[in-house]
């Protein structure tokens, strides 16, 4: 599918400054790169693609040479060359070139994964985040979610300036994913455990990667955790859960409908569903509904907004009876009418990049309770220091941002909320979650947001990760687009 030629164009960007060359410009610095690179990277292709395939490749360096100087006949000799290698070079024999030019450098010791501060580690970053979202076909056989290894050990085979060395191989290795019995146990011992019982995890620390505990239980325990952990990924693309309650009948339908089929909003995340009191019937486009009792709610809080709590108590229940939430590192319940841009999300909530608290609460976040994101500082009746009223900073309804650990703590223990919050039934939900967290001592992060009602913002303003309200299809799209640009 994807040939090695295409893999060229990879050499012609410097991801450090973000710069993309011309068409033109890339084939003549491919070139360049393409003959210099190291002789151990000539050796890991032709090892596998066979000395005659791997012939091609540097005759697409002829090629693109004499382009340059050959005017229309350098053209179709660059054009024949990259057909050539189109046929003979495929994305299984790229993985697998990889895979053996990975075995062959831990066998030398020459190999090992990335480290923040490493010059191979930002050209990774680059590349997970921004790179395969512009250029994917720089990125044969990767996706968005591919490991930051994967990333390396193609910038390893395929770029010379990126500095990166082969991932070694751990033979036999799995890493532990959302929902397993390894996972579970490995979890509680980086949430908990670490805090309660230091003694138990000698060389690690809350720091420590997910990797090391798992292969920390495994040698403790192989029944739980029968393998060791694969590397250590020490930087992964945050995956956002997105959901949605929404009313069946009235605007919310069309204006969910229209960003299912742009994949805009909500539905640009990883994952995503809806909650309605009917099925909504996009289950052909790859949305599923999950169904409860109502969505109707009657009557208004003291503060004059909806007191729907039970509304979406009733529809939390359903995304953990799904579970498909837990995959993921984070959870958006994202209103209909909220402009939601989830690229720009996940780069916030990477741990690395994310910004101050300038409202933290008063306390250590417990072990294991998570985080939750307060959004919205604006109100005076809120109160003006943290905690005021119980509510200020708030996390106003529009958006509600929760990690995958606190909404585990919520549902262990809701009932512990409910008993706490006096009325809870009659407050909005967005009072009751934020009260809720802060009983539960949920770790805060502050993200303020495009809404109209705690400031706003303009939504080609580039500063938010949401904006609010767009009530009509034509409004809706026109912010998207504006932010999109």
């Amino acid at each position: 599918m994807a040939a090695l030629a295409v893999e060229c164009r990879l050499l012609a960007r410097d991801p450090v400054f973000d710069e993309e060359r011309d068409a033109g410009d890339d084939g003549l610095a491919a070139s360049a790169q393409v003959a210099s690179l190291p002789e151990r990277s000539h050796r890991r292709l032709s090892a596998v693609a066979g000395v005659a395939t791997f012939s091609l490749l540097l005759a697409l360096v002829v090629a693109v040479t004499s382009e340059s100087s050959g005017g229309d006949h350098g053209r179709a000799h660059m054009s024949s060359a990259v057909e050539l290698a189109t046929v003979e070079h495929s994305e299984a024999t790229i993985a697998q070139a990889l895979q053996q030019a990975a075995a062959e450098e831990s066998e030398d010791k020459d190999c090992g994964i990335a480290e923040l501060g490493d010059s191979c580690y930002f050209h990774v970053v680059w590349a997970m985040t921004k790179g395969i979202r512009r250029n994917p076909d720089w990125y044969p056989g990767l996706t968005p979610k591919s490991k930051f290894e994967d990333f390396q050990k193609h910038l390893a085979a395929f770029d010379s300036n990126s500095t990166c060395k082969m991932p070694c191989v751990i033979e036999g290795c799995w890493t532990a994913t959302p929902g397993c019995e390894c996972w579970n146990n490995v979890h509680w011992a980086m949430t908990t455990g670490i805090v309660e019982h230091p003694t138990w995890f000698p060389g690690l620390t809350k720091a420590s990667p997910m990797e090391n505990f798992q292969s920390h239980v495994h040698k403790q325990n192989s029944t739980v955790c029968p393998n060791l952990a694969c590397n250590p990924q020490p930087f992964s693309t945050i995956s956002l859960y997105c959901w949605a309650v929404v009313r069946s009948d009235g605007y919310e339908v069309d204006l969910v409908k229209a960003q299912v089929k742009k994949k805009a909003g909500m539905f640009a995340c990883d994952a995503y569903v809806v909650v309605s009191d009917k099925d909504l019937g996009l289950a052909v486009d790859g949305v599923q509904t999950l169904t409860i009792s109502t969505t109707k709610v009657t009557g208004y809080t003291a503060a004059g907004t909806s007191p729907n709590a039970p509304v979406f108590v009733e529809a939390m229940s359903k995304l953990r009876e799904d579970g498909r939430y837990r995959q993921h590192d984070w959870v958006i319940k994202s209103d209909p009418d909220t402009v939601l841009l989830p690229d720009r999300l996940r780069m916030v909530l990477e741990p690395t990049q994310q910004p101050r608290n300038p409202y933290p609460p008063p306390y250590a976040p417990a072990p294991g309770a998570g985080l939750f994101v307060p959004n919205c500082d604006k109100q005076a009746t809120w109160g003006t220091g943290w905690g005021a009223n119980g509510l200020w900073p708030m996390m106003y309804g529009s958006i509600e941002m929760v990690s995958r650990e606190a909404l585990d703590n919520y549902f262990v223990k809701e009932e512990s909320c409910k008993s706490s919050i006096q009325g809870w039934q009659k407050m909005g939900e967005d009072r009751y979650l934020g009260l809720c967290y802060r009983h539960l001592q949920a770790g805060e992060l502050f993200l303020k947001q495009g809404d109209a009602t705690c400031g706003g913002g303009s939504c080609g303003d580039g500063r938010f990760q949401a904006y609010h309200p767009f009530k009509s299809v034509d409004t809706w799209m026109q912010c998207w687009d504006q932010a999109m640009r």
